[in-house]
């Protein structure tokens, strides 16, 4: 049976073989090797202790089969010795000691133990969002943002994280491992709010190493700016028909830290004619026969629509259901949300605003006490007549019935209503845009003579009779209403929206036709949809 004698004991017998010089000896490769720290910090040098290191032995560092540059080399006295390593950059290093014997004899080999130095985590690594380039950082509700590193370490992986510490949802959800060409990417999946987002870099090792896991934040950290989200839900409280007034809308989920505000506008004919492209969108309203309005998609970023009006002031979210409050309204209108934010995590003084996807179409009925004046003049024998409409609403249509009745008089009267939007749509003699106008041409009548017919207008006073307001309709209606007074059923042009039951008129049935009575004030029944 082989006992191994202590190293100490060899070392002595080696120096005695080489004084008498009875032969030559080789240094002993079995000498222990430690490295003196188990982690090595970014940047620092690395010591490994060699004991016992032999008298008469140079021991030196090699990476292979190479010598390190500078070199890195102590001289054995028999007692342990440091051996100062190189600076450790940001890979492990695993170093071979080669021992070599100094003069007279210069046999040499390399020791049987290496030493692995593990280095730490850097922190300094270059951090950046390489798509969104600007400073300070602003990106719309659920946006993902891609993080980029440069310079990563092998052997630790590399997650994402808020500046309280939080993890920050990653697609794909694994944390990234570095790896020797350095560049990496990070992509938070879905950011919802401002995000100071950091990168976290984690490094475990092997149980058999001893060595605790290592956990730091790179130093760098990246302010992200998020605007409001625009897919909330808008609603009109109630039914989206009313009589003119006020009307309240509701935002479903509504942000803390948001300011929102309504912006009506009224609309137009326009809006109702089917648009063409993607650009156009249809906002169907609930509780009609189908009214459907069509306008353009929002904007990326907020853009007051052309006519609109806020109405009352803006209101902070509360995380529920907020309310606005809109009127009064006299039209038709289409309602628009700003959804407004302050930033106050994004490095620099920032605000942003957008508008709410969904936006809310409100009907109004017809006026409900309109100044409306009716003459009735009876045709010689009295079997006919014809009823002159004054004092109507634009764009609205009024049917008369006997009282009582379900027969309508004759035709109902409209009253004309020109489109401020798109003067395209309007029809009428001379109705063509002014010289140098980019507008479409309206379609109307226009004969060269300067040929105008028209029944008795009021005199212009000086005025192109084909400017002047239209003429109040003039409706033949037979058999002539009995009594003194018919029943008026007023409806929207557009939208077919009226009143929810008819009204009684009081008129005087006269030759000459100059008599007239105003529609009686009786009081509006209940808002209910017929």
């Amino acid at each position: 049976m082989t006992i191994a004698r202590p190293i100490d004991v060899r070392c002595a017998r080696d120096r005695l073989i080489d004084l008498l010089e009875i032969g030559e000896t080789t240094p002993i490769r079995d000498v222990n090797v430690q490295e003196a720290q188990l982690t090595v910090d970014v940047g620092a040098p690395c010591e490994i202790d060699i004991d016992p290191a032999q008298a008469g032995v140079r021991y030196e560092l090699f990476d292979g089969d190479t010598a390190v540059a500078p070199a890195c080399s102590v001289d054995g006295t028999g007692e342990t010795a440091v051996l100062k390593g190189p600076i450790i950059d940001k890979e492990d290093k695993t170093f071979r000691i080669h021992a070599r014997k100094l003069d007279p004899l210069t046999r040499a080999t390399f020791l049987l133990q290496t030493a692995t130095v593990k280095v730490g985590l850097a922190t300094g690594l270059p951090v950046s969002t390489p798509e969104i380039p600007q400073v300070p950082r602003l990106v719309d509700h659920g946006s993902r943002v891609v993080v980029s590193i440069s310079d990563s370490q092998a052997g630790a992986t590399y997650g994402l994280i808020d500046g309280a510490g939080r993890p920050i949802p990653m697609t794909p959800p694994e944390r990234v491992s570095g790896n020797k060409d350095g560049s990496i990417t990070l992509t938070a999946s879905r950011l919802t709010e401002d995000t100071v987002i950091r990168v976290d870099v984690q490094r475990t090792f092997d149980a058999s190493e001893g060595r605790e896991p290592l956990n730091a934040v790179l130093t760098t950290e990246l302010p992200i700016a998020v605007r409001a989200d625009r897919d909330l839900v808008v609603s009109a409280v109630g039914s989206p028909v009313l009589p003119q007034g006020s009307a309240t809308i509701t935002i479903a989920g509504s942000q803390p830290g948001v300011l929102y505000s309504a912006h009506v506008r009224a609309l137009s004919t326009v809006d109702f004619v089917p648009g063409a492209g993607p650009t156009q969108r249809a906002i169907a309203v609930p509780g009609t026969s189908g009214v459907e309005v069509y306008t353009p998609r929002p904007p990326a970023l907020w853009q007051a629509p052309a006519g609109s009006v806020q109405h009352g002031d803006a209101m902070p979210g509360n995380g529920g259901v907020l309310e606005l409050g809109v009127g009064p309204l006299e039209d038709d209108s289409i309602v628009v949300v700003q959804a407004r934010k302050i930033h106050t995590e994004a490095g620099a003084p920032l605000e942003s605003a957008v508008q709410l996807e969904q936006a809310v179409v409100v009907l109004v009925r017809p006026e409900s006490v309109p100044a409306l004046e009716l003459a009735l003049s009876a045709s010689a024998d009295g079997t006919r007549g014809t009823l002159l409409v004054s004092g109507g609403q634009p764009g609205v249509f009024y049917h008369f019935y006997p009282s009582n009745e379900a027969s309508e008089l004759g035709l109902p009267a409209y009253f004309h209503r020109l489109d401020e939007r798109d003067p395209s749509l309007n029809k009428g003699i001379a109705a063509t845009e002014p010289e140098g106008s980019d507008q479409v041409p309206r379609r109307g009548l226009r004969v060269e003579m300067d040929l105008v017919i028209t029944r008795d207008p009021p005199a212009p006073a000086g005025g192109d009779p084909a400017r002047v307001r239209p003429l109040d309709p003039l409706v033949d209606i037979a058999p002539l209403p009995v009594g003194d007074a018919v029943d008026v059923m007023a409806i929207k042009a557009r939208t077919g929206i009226g009143w929810l039951v008819k009204r009684s008129v009081a008129i005087t049935s006269v030759t000459d036709g100059g008599s007239s009575s105003e529609l009686g004030s009786a009081p509006e029944p209940p808002a209910t949809e017929p």
